[in-house]
């Protein structure tokens, strides 16, 4: 079995292409959305291709790469490029560079695990932390993973109240599915 995440390209790679699973992409399209050599890059999908994980075919001089989703890992592969490169893995790490930050938890479709390639990525925050410079953050994460990142921020106070209405919004989202970045929606 090869090693999942043994170089910077493969881990851009996987993130890249578990986000956007249903892409199928020719070499130099794929290194220019994920800044990355074409040469290496191609190297790589083709040991990638070997081991089963990727598929391809010819259109023309073109070879076109997609991942195999009849690959026999293929889900738990997508659970751990995402819990640890992917959408999940990328905001756990950006919300923990954030010591106000107290709570924070992704809802919707993805936390359901009914997302889509196109999918926005909602979550939840509480706290007191400087915006301006965390929403810069997230611009560039949405780039990287070309995805939408809708983000619901509350204060703690602010927070704490909504949670005590019954049947408002923020009640309605914690009853569903989510999936927990920092802190506990119920503390």
């Amino acid at each position: 079995m090869f090693f999942l995440f043994n170089t910077k390209l493969r881990k851009n790679l996987l993130a890249y292409s578990f986000t956007h699973s249903d892409g199928e992409y020719y070499v130099r399209e794929l290194a220019a959305i994920i800044n990355e050599d074409a040469g290496n890059l191609s190297r790589e999908l083709r040991n990638l291709e070997k081991e089963g994980l990727y598929k391809s075919y010819s259109r023309g001089r073109l070879k076109i790469y997609s991942l195999n989703k009849k690959f026999p890992l293929f889900q738990e592969l997508k659970k751990i490029v995402f819990k640890t490169q992917g959408v999940e893995g990328s905001l756990k790490d950006l919300v923990a560079g954030y010591a106000g930050i107290s709570t924070a938890f992704i809802h919707g479709s993805y936390a359901r695990g009914k997302e889509k390639e196109k999918s926005d990525i909602d979550i939840v925050l509480a706290g007191s932390f400087p915006q301006e410079k965390f929403f810069a953050e997230v611009c560039e994460l949405e780039a990287r993973l070309g995805r939408e990142i809708n983000i619901t921020p509350y204060l703690d106070r602010e927070f704490t109240c909504e949670k005590k209405k019954p049947g408002s919004f923020l009640n309605m989202i914690i009853k569903d599915k989510i999936i927990i970045l920092k802190g506990s929606p119920n503390e």
